[in-house]
């Protein structure tokens, strides 16, 4: 639907979306902001080994492409939802194995927030 036809269609056509919209930009800075996390241990002193950095980073890299690839395809597959419960889940394992409630106890709030935003509405019936 075009921004248009969104701006004239009834308000309660346009909650969803605007819903799902902000569920999606929250995820994508989110993703965004893993990738850039993820690639700055390339760059700083770490104390893992050097391919240990290498992974870090490429895997860090690649899961946040994913994640934004999912998050934009929503709408046209809605089952992918349930694989974005990936990241509030990757934030809740890093507090509870490293403790480090800042940042990643707010991240996990955030994606989870973004996470229940982005759920795409359920197909009403037709009707007659």
């Amino acid at each position: 639907m075009s921004a248009t036809a969104l701006a004239h269609a009834p308000a309660a056509d346009r909650r969803p979306r605007v819903r799902i919209r902000t569920g999606q930009v929250l995820l994508s800075v989110l993703f965004a902001l893993c990738a850039m996390i993820a690639a700055s241990t390339a760059f700083a002193d770490d104390p893992f080994e050097p391919a240990a950095v290498v992974l870090i980073a490429s895997f860090g890299c690649l899961a946040a492409v994913l994640g934004a690839a999912i998050v934009w395809s929503l709408p046209a597959a809605p089952r992918l939802w349930w694989a974005l419960w990936a990241l509030p889940g990757f934030f809740v394992r890093h507090v509870a194995a490293l403790g480090t409630w800042v940042p990643d106890a707010v991240f996990a709030v955030a994606a989870t927030a973004g996470v229940l935003l982005a759920k795409p509405a359920r197909a009403r019936p037709a009707r007659d």
